[in-house]
């Protein structure tokens, strides 16, 4: 199972490289959950050059789960931010790269992408192909169950299923990065603390 420790030592590798080496600077991560269950990590640098965030899944809370489905539900959120070059989602993860004074604001914005994804043949498609392109070049260092074939083997109803198990309990978001923790946590709560569960997806006569 995926342990605080086991992500917050993950996060400090990513977000320390993200920062531009700011390795100094950084205080102890704090961790807590908010009363959805949604587990944080909130960790300051105030030498780093902006804030950050990572939104992840506790895959081991999702049974039968298909190999590659993280990173193809990823892709396709990834196809709702296209015009917004603070957020990422690929991989295993959603990323936000932004400053202090904008973290609410990226944040809130990261939540309704997941919270209310748009996953439709159009965007299941885009981000297949995008997916699918990414291994083909070899241009990231995907696990190794996430390949051409798992890809190929995903339905847009297998995806939409995985997707209406998420809920905030088998979720974590970090933050770190030169924020003050009252605002971080603030930027949190506005952000993530109403969602119950994710939107419900219904699987469209267009799936196959």
């Amino acid at each position: 199972m995926i342990t605080i420790k086991k992500i917050a030592l993950f996060s400090f590798i990513i977000f320390s490289a993200l920062a531009s080496n700011a390795q100094n600077g950084m205080r102890e991560p704090i961790n807590y959950s908010l009363k959805n269950g949604m587990k944080i990590i909130v960790s300051e640098n105030e030498k780093s050059q902006g804030a950050f965030s990572s939104f992840t899944l506790n895959t081991t809370a999702f049974q039968n789960k298909k190999d590659g489905i993280v990173e193809l539900l990823n892709a396709t959120l990834n196809e709702s931010v296209a015009k917004n070059d603070q957020i990422l989602f690929k991989d295993n993860s959603g990323r936000l790269a932004t400053n202090n004074a904008q973290l609410e604001k990226g944040l809130t914005e990261m939540a309704n992408i997941i919270q209310h994804a748009d996953i439709n043949q159009k965007t299941f498609d885009s981000g297949k192909a995008a997916l699918l392109a990414s291994i083909k070049k070899q241009d990231y260092d995907y696990d190794q169950t996430v390949n051409v074939n798992s890809i190929n083997a995903i339905s847009l109803s297998d995806l939409i299923a995985f997707y209406n198990e998420i809920s905030p309990e088998k979720t974590f978001l970090t933050v770190a990065g030169n924020v003050e923790m009252d605002t971080a946590k603030a930027a949190v709560k506005k952000a993530f603390g109403n969602w119950k569960k994710a939107e419900k997806q219904e699987t469209f006569a267009t799936a196959k």
